[in-house]
């Protein structure tokens, strides 16, 4: 065994012998080189965009599981923003809800934002539990509570099967604390599946993680939420719908929403016969006017 180590031990001190010591001194001046631009290039990187290194990991972090946002969701009674955006969100949601309209809550958390979209005739609503939240159902009595076709999203489909919700259905779509935690890959499939949903003339507003605000960035480098960023969302608007942006507001951080509106006007009337036609399906006690023709 010993001579075996001993004609191993000898075959590699005359390769080392052999080796041209020219050629090494080479290659170790090229591969300094080497190193030298690759760190010249990041620094020129960093300079063109602070956030990309970040958004290139990010872009391809592991998606959330529906635990880890049922915690999450317990953990949070009010959405944490400045003052001053909630009571302008308040009359925001108050003004768009209607009830000739059907309204898209993409992730409904404890059904906080509930009360200032109350007018909706219906509402579908998708988070990651099976079951209206208790929150909700405390508050509010079982008619009201009939309103809402509530569905929990499936990991099979990355959480983003929206299948349930008719096509060219939702008059308004509202989404807060909830797209930030989903990756760029899973907000594509989702806005491609809402673009069919929504009927012409239908509006929307939606909360998005921004990485250009600091504050949204070090959660990014966190962990706690996806990578995204203004330009990302924007292209993906751009890109998998045809909603025109009608506002973009990142003026506070973890807080910034766009807004946006499908072209085309809505049509009344054949609100009115839907808003008819549901209302004496879902509750055929009450009483409704029949649309004029």
């Amino acid at each position: 065994m010993k001579e075996d180590l001993k004609t191993k031990f000898n075959e590699l001190i005359k390769d080392l012998q052999s080796t041209d010591m020219n050629k090494i001194s080479t290659l170790d001046t090229e591969l300094q080189t080497m190193v030298d631009k690759t760190k010249e290039a990041l620094d020129l990187l960093r300079a063109i965009n602070p956030n990309y290194l970040v958004a290139q990991h990010m872009r391809s972090a592991n998606t959330k599981s529906a635990e880890w946002h049922e915690l999450d969701r317990k953990s949070k009674i009010e959405p944490v923003m400045p003052p001053k955006l909630m009571d302008e969100l308040k009359v925001l949601l108050q003004n768009e809800s209607n009830v000739l309209l059907s309204c898209l809550v993409l992730g409904l958390g404890n059904g906080f934002w509930i009360e200032y979209l109350k007018a909706f005739e219906q509402y579908h609503s998708v988070d990651f539990y099976p079951h209206l939240p208790q929150e909700l159902t405390d508050r509010y009595q079982p008619k009201f509570l009939a309103h809402f076709i509530h569905v929990m999203l499936d990991a099979n489909f990355q959480y983003t099967n929206l299948d349930m919700v008719p096509h060219d259905e939702v008059g308004y779509m509202f989404s807060w604390d909830f797209l930030p935690y989903f990756t760029v890959p899973q907000i594509e499939m989702l806005f491609r599946q809402i673009n069919e949903k929504m009927i012409k003339g239908s509006k929307g507003l939606f909360h998005f993680a921004n990485a250009d605000n600091k504050q949204d960035l070090e959660l990014i480098k966190q962990g706690y939420y996806q990578y995204c960023d203004q330009e990302t969302i924007t292209k993906i608007i751009f890109e998998c719908t045809n909603f025109d942006i009608e506002q973009v507001n990142t003026d506070n951080d973890c807080c910034s929403y766009l807004k946006f509106k499908k072209p085309g006007e809505i049509d009344w009337k054949k609100r009115e016969w839907w808003r008819y036609n549901l209302i004496t399906k879902r509750d055929p006690e009450v009483i409704i006017e029949k649309p004029s023709e």
